[in-house]
């Protein structure tokens, strides 16, 4: 509410637009199965949503309170995850084009970067502490092996390079797990393309390569044979897509790319995966009598959340044809208070969606905060173009008034 709030504030969309952006905000359901998902993603989406808004008063009414907020918002956003690095340099960008003095567009970047910088030496150091080598993210490296493995099972044997000797161990064993998997109706979840189950599933060869290599060591924690191989597996991944840009483009890049267009439902789709019960320390955690859980609801995810990938796609066809139409209609060239709002909902949108697509898999609880922007910039850029519209036809009525007389 804060965001479309500023959005009315500042660039006064039509009655119309504002009930319909409110009501989009306010009844909508993505929220509600978001919230009923323990993890990290509603929260991610709310600061979000508070971070471009301080963003939108940063470029309309700069203050030194604004720029406490926004380094405050920032890193909070950085410390759930990873990919608010972009907004980092979306802040930035916002700051050079603010209308502020420059001391003070200096220190609402060099704020941010300071928290952003500071959390990032501090979270290397206690992975050097634990693992003997300094890293900011062991995911990072588990995420870019598995990116190309999505690519690299599509290598022919006959078309495999050879690999440096730290990892041959590693690449036998991944090898040897496709030659064994060619069969798609055993194994269906071969069948998934640019998804992220060699990371996370028991049985895969990233897992299985952890338990191997960690086999004598019983005195290790699993975070720390986890961390363990982040640098490994980073190597290995750069290495494989290194060897094979084609398949990787083909394989793991256009799939996700149509996978970002129309983000899959993923594990919102069935209340908790569609099991009746949950672990042990789950019951602990929320004070369940028993492991057993009762919904209600039971395909109404479904029902409700089946329109979001389509809509999705409609959304980000609609937004680039409001881009272009704002263009053609030479709408960054004029002196309009949209115009740098509309330059802020571009950038986002595309820095996102590059990140995701080469570093990331896409799904509908990680494009929420896109998605959401996406929509409502959509809205506004339609309603503007609108305006625009009956604009001309009002001056081209007073300049040439006989060409509107009825038959």
């Amino acid at each position: 509410m804060s965001f479309i709030f500023t959005l009315f504030y500042f660039y006064k969309p039509s009655k119309v637009l504002q009930v319909i952006l409110f009501s989009f905000i306010t009844i909508n359901p993505l929220f509600l199965f978001m919230g009923n998902l323990v993890s990290s993603d509603a929260f991610f989406l709310a600061i979000s949503l508070l971070w471009v808004t301080t963003l939108l008063w940063i470029i309309e009414r700069p203050s030194l309170r604004l720029i406490f907020w926004h380094t405050i918002i920032i890193y909070i956003a950085f410390t759930v995850r990873y990919n608010a690095l972009i907004y980092l340099f979306i802040s930035c960008i916002v700051f050079l084009i603010s209308p502020q003095s420059i001391p003070r567009k200096l220190l609402g970047m060099g704020s941010a970067t300071l928290c952003i910088g500071l959390f990032i030496l501090h979270t290397g150091n206690q992975y050097k502490a634990l693992t003997g080598t300094w890293q900011y993210s062991p995911f990072a490296g588990w995420q870019m092996a598995n990116n190309a493995m999505y690519a690299y099972r599509y290598v022919d044997s006959s078309q495999r390079k050879p690999v440096p000797a730290k990892f041959q161990a590693l690449d036998n064993n991944i090898r040897k797990y496709f030659d064994s998997t060619r069969d798609t109706k055993k194994y269906p979840s071969e069948e998934v393309m640019a998804s992220t189950y060699y990371m996370w599933s028991p049985g895969m060869p990233l897992m299985n390569y952890k338990s191997i290599s960690f086999l004598k060591d019983s005195n290790s924690s699993d975070l720390r044979k986890w961390a363990l191989l982040g640098p490994l597996y980073k190597a290995y991944g750069l290495q494989i897509i290194s060897k094979y840009p084609y398949y990787f483009i083909r394989y793991f890049i256009w799939p996700n790319t149509v996978k970002y267009y129309t983000p899959p439902v993923e594990f919102l789709e069935e209340y908790n995966s569609g099991k009746d019960y949950v672990i042990p320390i789950a019951q602990k955690w929320f004070g369940y009598k028993t492991v057993k859980v009762i919904v209600r609801s039971h395909t109404l995810e479904k029902i409700l959340l089946w329109t979001y990938p389509i809509l999705s796609g409609t959304v980000n066809v609609i937004l680039l044809m409001s881009l272009l139409s704002f263009w053609v209609l030479e709408g960054f060239r004029q002196r309009i208070a949209i115009k740098n709002a509309v330059l802020l909902g571009a950038a986002i949108w595309l820095l996102n969606a590059a990140f995701t697509i080469f570093a990331s898999s896409a799904a509908l609880r990680f494009q929420a905060f896109p998605f959401i922007l996406s929509t409502i910039y959509a809205s506004i850029l339609v309603d503007w173009t609108a305006k625009m519209a009956f604009e001309k036809k009002e001056i081209s009525h007073k300049l040439f008034p006989e060409k509107f007389v009825p038959a």
